[in-house]
């Protein structure tokens, strides 16, 4: 099974907000909610971070994405979500056993959201499951 694109390619970061998950609010009317472990590449190094638990210093790399733009937004065969940043930067989130680990939102009621285990869920933009 070939990756799902989640067609944020070409989407800035305009504003992350962080509390027990970390919100990208994207262009476009778009959000990624991230509620587990995510694992953040850069070419300073990688680094596995979790909002509800980590120091909101550890968090900055997170922070450091406004203003970026995503070139590849992909759910691999597992559920686990691969975003990759145009400076390079890449952001991995592997799916939980027991909780959503990430959502994917855009305009008019679009959803996808990783269940517990991997699978995905989604929901078009009129509101209809498919």
């Amino acid at each position: 099974m070939a990756p799902v694109d989640l067609e944020l390619n070409g989407r800035r970061v305009q504003s992350v907000l962080i509390e027990n998950s970390v919100v990208f609010e994207l262009s476009g009317g778009c959000f990624i909610v991230i509620q587990s472990r995510m694992r953040i590449e850069r070419a300073t190094g990688a680094r596995t971070l979790f909002a509800e638990e980590d120091p909101d210093e550890e968090l900055q790399p997170i922070r450091e994405l406004v203003g970026s733009t995503i070139d590849e937004a992909t759910v691999d065969p597992a559920g686990a979500l691969r975003v990759r940043f145009s400076d390079g930067t890449r952001l991995q989130v592997e799916p939980d056993d027991a909780y959503e680990a990430w959502n994917v939102s855009g305009p008019n009621g679009a959803l996808t959201v990783c269940t517990p285990g991997g699978a995905l869920a989604t929901w078009s933009k009129n509101n209809q499951r498919i």
